[in-house]
């Protein structure tokens, strides 16, 4: 390879980095085209070098299911929408060709990690911006400034108005949003990647990483606390615990942050309900989303072959019509996969279910267990965003998409490296290192870098 080409596989992958940590801060219509536009120079540089994108087979199992999800716009209500749907994950799902291919060292997989963290971190801290502005601003005399929340709630009403159909944009004064359409949508971006700051701040070897993402770790935590999103609390407190019981020395750095969990989820829950018409809104709320699951088991049984459709829109039309409730989709992960695709999307997404989880199981024992710690933080991230998924559609905007297959790409990406699959440059070939326990911190050594 010359060093034109090598060059270019540097830059490919910086380029890499930058959206992986700047397109999550981006209005949701903007972020994706980072990635669609990125994926012309990548596969053309690949090609030119003799190598292959591969998508492995995780990424077949989920190509059959994105297939089947733009066929069903035959029989959907929506059929524009429904295919377009299809299209819209086939688009996102290049984000996770791109990370499984062009993160084939230890020393990228970590860099991509802390462009991850950094991204979380800053979100993190907006969310408390304007948590912190609306609390201050409701609560006291003295201060009167509000950070826009959304952030992009002004712009988004310009862009949204110009679409054929209705997107909901609706300002969230209390509850953070950030840089994402609503809180629950930012409470899943954070539920997955917060996990990545806490295992970066305890294992990695670069104190400037660590210190990095110990502070994006803290952000994120309290940002995820400024959703008040009851189910996130959950997702983070089991992910949290995963890492907890993984090994003694995260438990020791860890525990401290469920106390933060302990302290802060009472007092948001206790701001938000804290009058009687909130606890009425509380209980509204569960009673709704229990409306909705029954409406959603109907029309699964109604359309129990190959379902509605893909998208939310068809569901949308029956919530309202059934039960009068303006809720565009089923607020349940799982359940909106059986309305949207029937039998045979949970069979196809059962599949995708299983290859991951058989890769997953894989990185605990490949490499006399040197990728075991990889593997505790992938299944951490999985658990809190299937436990999030029980009580929202967790795949419904671009960027939860994109943050979905950017853990599914780190994962294949480890997987190739310990299963010898990864494809490299004559350059990396030749400096290629295997991850062994030397690459994770131990207690001596962090208490030399601290004392220095």
């Amino acid at each position: 390879m010359s060093s034109a080409n090598i060059k270019n596989d540097s830059r490919l992958f910086r380029w890499l980095l930058a959206i992986i940590g700047v397109s999550f801060i981006l209005p949701e219509y903007i972020a994706p085209l980072f990635v669609f536009f990125f994926y012309i120079p990548f596969l053309k540089h690949f090609k030119k070098t003799g190598r292959n994108a591969k998508i492995g087979q995780l990424g077949k199992a989920f190509m059959v299911y994105m297939g089947y999800m733009i066929i069903s716009g035959i029989w959907s209500n929506t059929h524009i929408l429904s295919s377009l749907i299809g299209l819209l994950w086939m688009g996102c799902f290049l984000f996770y060709i791109e990370t499984a291919n062009l993160v084939n060292t230890k020393d990228k997989l970590k860099n991509a990690i802390t462009a991850l963290n950094i991204s979380s971190g800053i979100i993190g801290l907006i969310a408390i911006l304007e948590f912190v502005t609306y609390n201050l601003t409701k609560h006291t005399d003295w201060f009167d400034f509000i950070v826009a929340n959304p952030l992009y709630y002004e712009i988004n009403e310009m862009i949204f108005n110009l679409f054929p159909f209705e997107i909901v944009n609706s300002p969230y004064p209390s509850r953070a949003a950030a840089t994402f359409d609503n809180p629950l949508i930012l409470a899943t971006f954070l539920v997955v990647t917060t996990p990545f700051c806490a295992f970066s701040s305890i294992y990695f070897k670069h104190i400037k990483n660590r210190r990095i993402s110990r502070i994006c770790f803290i952000t994120s935590l309290l940002g995820i606390l400024c959703t008040e999103s009851r189910g996130a609390y959950i997702a983070i407190a089991l992910s949290i615990i995963t890492l907890l019981i993984s090994s003694k020395k995260i438990f020791k750095r860890l525990l401290p942050f469920m106390f933060v969990l302990a302290v802060g989820i009472p007092l948001t829950i206790a701001l938000r309900y804290k009058n009687s018409t909130s606890a009425d809104e509380f209980l509204a709320s569960n009673n709704n989303r229990f409306a909705i699951w029954e409406v959603c088991a109907q029309l699964f049984r109604e359309n129990w072959f190959v379902g509605m459709g893909a998208g939310t829109e068809n569901i949308h039309q029956e919530i309202i019509a059934r039960i009068g409730i303006n809720r565009s989709h089923a607020h349940n992960l799982f359940l909106q996969i059986a309305t949207e695709g029937g039998i045979i999307g949970v069979a196809l997404a059962t599949a995708v279910i299983v290859v991951f989880a058989i890769g997953l199981f894989r990185l605990f024992y490949l490499k006399d267990r040197a990728y075991r710690p990889y593997g505790v933080l992938y299944t951490s991230s999985i658990i809190g965003f299937i436990t999030m998924s029980l009580y929202e559609h967790t795949l419904q905007s671009p960027k939860e998409m994109m943050v979905f297959f950017i853990l599914l790409g780190f994962s294949q990406a480890t997987l190739r490296m310990a299963q010898d699959e990864i494809q490299l440059s004559p350059e990396e070939k030749n400096s290629f290192e295997e991850f062994t326990a030397d690459d994770y911190i131990n207690d001596v050594e962090e208490e030399e870098l601290i004392s220095k």
